[in-house]
């Protein structure tokens, strides 16, 4: 858990709540559109993730373009959620004494990722004289109008930190750029400032300098906690998922050992910043913890992976100076996935509600300053 005397923690924040407890949190309302937080089901979400050992969630907000490569960002009617929507569901949360990481998340409405979102250099020669868009600088001012309202409506609802961006691989580079929409945030909005990268950032070795002006980093982290077998490749063709042996705790323990020195590695690519892990999560499914972020693959309900995955990230990570804890991936479904509902067992999706990991979660908030 946090050593606060080997990570870099800003002054200001030595004594925020995120430096000083485990997070054990869950990620709320991803692609929820709008009015979902006004709904029955969702007001009643935060007393239940109490009683599930919540303590941290992000509260998330979506905001779009038409395509991928659009240079114009914008809300939506159906897709983003109303300001009061979001104050009253923030409300809803501290209430229940649940602590808020703000995650707007840009969507492009053609369905593509997000991170597929890239342009040509503002500084490359046009092959048609007179004809030159500066696409990253038109992006950018689109996208630094939609941060200031969502930097404000953060400051408004009290959220505990925000998110400046998530996943968006192919902006990432562009340095100048981001140092100046994390100034501009700044302008808005007073607590700890984060940016979720995933990783494909990671494995490329992106030098995101930038990244030194934020306060702590974010990891969207699947890690696998068990090998791909050689007769494995495709999840999606080979259902053959559902004959893997039993994954046992204690070879998730041994499988994930080595990923310590990676987050070690990374944090000190950043002088030490803490770390959270922003997303991580695995199917109630079996086999599923061989790549834990699919959530495509046929199989059947496996409570007991899932839950000794979640042990095993803990008790792996906790021992990292610099480690803040992580939002499991995540504690509502607002897709429609056919796939996760043909065992009669369970529920095969990544929530947790009802099956063995939130008895997990729940033994690690009870200790979560032990």
């Amino acid at each position: 858990m946090l050593d606060k005397t080997k990570a870099d923690i800003p002054e200001r924040f030595k004594t925020h709540p995120l430096f000083n407890e485990l997070v054990c949190g869950t990620n709320f309302g991803f692609m929820a559109k709008r009015g979902y937080y006004e709904t029955e089901y969702a007001r009643s979400q935060p007393a239940l993730m109490r009683k599930e050992g919540i303590n941290w969630a992000t509260l998330n907000a979506n905001f779009v373009c038409e395509h991928f490569y659009s240079t114009r960002l914008f809300l939506d009617f159906k897709y983003s959620s109303g300001s009061e929507e979001l104050v009253e569901m923030a409300k809803r949360l501290h209430d229940e004494g649940i602590r808020i990481l703000f995650k707007p998340c840009m969507t492009p409405l053609d369905g593509v990722w997000m991170g597929r979102v890239d342009f040509p250099s503002d500084s490359d020669v046009t092959q048609i004289d007179g004809v030159k868009i500066e696409f990253w600088k038109k992006w950018f001012e689109s996208y630094n109008e939609c941060m200031k309202y969502y930097s404000e409506l953060a400051e408004r609802m009290g959220a505990e930190a925000m998110l400046v961006g998530a996943e968006y691989f192919g902006t990432e580079l562009q340095n100048d750029y981001w140092l100046k929409t994390v100034e501009n945030i700044r302008s808005y909005y007073n607590g700890p400032l984060s940016y979720e990268f995933d990783m494909k950032s990671y494995s490329v070795g992106h030098a995101n300098e930038w990244m030194n002006a934020l306060d702590f980093l974010s990891f969207s982290y699947y890690p696998a906690a068990r090998p791909m077998n050689k007769e494995y490749v495709s999840p999606i063709s080979n259902p053959g998922v559902k004959d893997l042996p039993d994954a046992t705790l204690e070879d998730m323990l041994s499988y994930l050992e080595p990923q310590k020195q990676v987050i070690r590695d990374l944090c000190a690519r950043y002088g030490n910043k803490p770390i959270a892990f922003t997303e991580i999560g695995t199917r109630s499914a079996h086999g599923t913890t061989v790549k834990p972020s699919d959530f495509r693959w046929p199989s059947r309900y496996d409570g007991e992976e899932q839950a000794n995955y979640m042990e095993a990230c803990f008790r792996t990570f906790r021992d990292i100076e610099t480690w803040l804890g992580f939002f499991w991936w995540k504690w509502d479904e607002t897709q429609i996935r056919p796939h996760y509902k043909t065992d009669p067992a369970g529920d095969q999706g990544f929530t947790i509600q009802g099956k063995p990991a939130a008895v997990v979660m729940r033994r690690w908030n009870a200790k979560k300053n032990g």
